[in-house]
């Protein structure tokens, strides 16, 4: 995520059942907004947010202005589940990404598994996500911005037709903003020729 945008922005936020039922603020919960450059610095991110009882806010890095940044088309569909679909989330909440598919699948709750026996597992919800401006797409999903269901008929013939149309959309942006350009840059030289002539 810290590499859509070039600060410091709110991602989304984690809220345990303790601290959703006695009241929180985001702003004041855990802190997440450095990926470790080694394993050492792992130790101390284990220790703080496993005392935080599933509670955190995650941020991004502000890693400054990116070539790219304006020019990012995300892939997503009914499979885009869980940091997936927070990554989508945040593109699409700050419109940094046009995002080109199907529904994402709507599963973001964060989970523990128990052992129960005879190869079984129970599988519990322990935290809601919410994304920064407080949706919770639990059971409801993230629309994309352009919808473009898988083509099967595509897929035989080796395309992905769902890139394709990211592609196409990224390639027309390119060629309408270079058309703008050429024409700020025609327009002002046509003002700088009336201006010089009228000032003969």
């Amino acid at each position: 995520m810290s590499h859509l945008c070039p600060d410091r922005r709110g991602v989304g936020y984690s809220v345990g059942r303790k601290l959703a039922q006695k009241g929180y603020d985001k702003e004041r919960l855990p802190q997440f907004d450095r990926i470790p450059s080694s394993k050492l610095q792992v130790l101390p991110l284990i220790v703080k947010f496993g005392l935080a009882g599933r509670s955190v806010a995650v941020f991004t890095e502000s890693l400054g202005p990116q070539r790219h940044h304006g020019h990012v088309a995300l892939l997503v569909n009914e499979h885009s589940a869980s940091a997936a679909e927070m990554v989508a989330a945040f593109a699409s909440e700050y419109r940094l990404a046009t995002l080109v598919g199907t529904k994402t699948a709507g599963r973001l709750v964060a989970t523990s598994a128990f052992k129960v026996g005879f190869g079984y597992r129970v599988v519990m919800p322990v935290a809601t996500y919410f994304t920064w401006q407080g949706t919770n797409l639990e059971g409801r999903g993230l629309a994309p911005t352009i919808e473009e269901p898988f083509s099967f008929e595509a897929s035989v013939q080796g395309r992905d037709n769902q890139l394709e149309r990211a592609t196409q959309i990224l390639r027309n942006r390119e060629r309408g903003a270079a058309a703008s350009a050429s024409a700020k840059c025609v327009g002002s030289a046509i003002s700088f020729f009336r201006s010089a002539r009228a000032a003969s």
